[in-house]
């Protein structure tokens, strides 16, 4: 266990691993976010069309 611990290798994969998964989750939230304030603009010229 402790030579796992040691491993610079296991680390720099976590690290990997934790930047992807935030990046993932801002762009599901950009997204999200985006997404309902497109759909608002369309809604707005298509009923001012």
């Amino acid at each position: 266990m402790f030579k796992l611990l040691l491993d610079r290798r296991a680390i720099e994969a976590t690290e990997v691993g934790v930047l992807l998964a935030a990046v993932v989750l801002i762009a599901y939230g950009a997204f999200q976010f985006l997404g309902t304030q497109i759909a608002d603009v369309v809604r707005n010229v298509a009923g001012n069309i």
